[in-house]
Formats: structure tokens, sequence, C-alpha cells
């Protein structure tokens, strides 16, 4: 337990530090959270803990524009490209770094349906992947 907090107040320096440095490009980190017009109580869960964790813990980024939270509803016809774009196949959170109007990376954090029954574990993974994608900014 006291690893974890370590590592938190660790993201929390690094992630505030990297909030105050100005972004002249316009890069950005988004977090995505894909769902379908089906929502099991999982589905609502995984969406609740997810911003939650990025509300609670990149307010700076977050009013900076640096990070952006969107859930999207890939059943929509405009939302379909999504699908092969990142290999979805369930509801899923994916991070993605963009940087001069190009996405440089993206990364599914699969692990959400493993943590999902640990609150704790699975904002901590969420934080833990998020602060290291804004951090890269």
């Amino acid at each position: 337990m006291l690893k974890i907090f370590f590592v938190l107040v660790y993201l929390f320096f690094n992630t505030a530090a990297s909030d105050c440095v100005a972004d002249e490009t316009g890069s950005h980190v988004d977090v995505y959270y894909f769902l379908t017009n089906y929502r099991c109580a999982s589905c609502h869960k995984i969406e609740n803990f997810t911003k939650e964790a990025v509300n609670e813990n990149f307010t700076n980024a977050l009013n900076s524009g640096k990070l952006n939270y969107k859930s999207i509803n890939i059943d929509k016809k405009e939302n379909k490209h999504f699908i092969d774009k990142y290999q979805l196949f369930t509801k899923s959170v994916v991070l993605s770094l963009k940087k001069g109007g190009k996405e440089r990376k993206n990364k599914n954090l699969s692990k959400v349906w493993e943590y999902l029954g640990n609150e704790t574990k699975f904002k901590n993974y969420i934080i833990k992947e998020t602060a290291a994608f804004v951090n890269e900014l």
C-alpha cells in the first residue's frame, strides 16, 4: 500500500510539473472510452472509473487542453472507423498521443477488464498509463 502511495505521489508531481509547461504545438492526449448501444453494469463501471481517475488526477492537463476525455459509441456509423483503427472487439479504453495534428502513439488499456473488480487497482492503472502519455507531450 505504501508503494502505491509513493507511485501516486511521483505521478502527481511529474504530471503537475508537465502541466505547467506551455504547449505551443497543439499536442495532446485523448482518453477514449469506446462503448456500444448495449451497456451492461460492467460497461458503466469502466466508464465511470475511467472518468473519475482522469478528472480527479489530471485537472491541469484537462483544463489546458493537453488531455481530453471522450466517450464514443462505435455503433454509430460515423464512429465505425475506430473499430479497425484500434482493433476494438469489446468496450475499451484507448489512449492516443497526438503531436502536430497526427496520432503518434496509441495504447488499448486491455487490463481494465482484469482490474474491474478492484476500483483502486483499476484507477491506478488508468492514472499510471495516462501519466506516461501526458509526460511525452
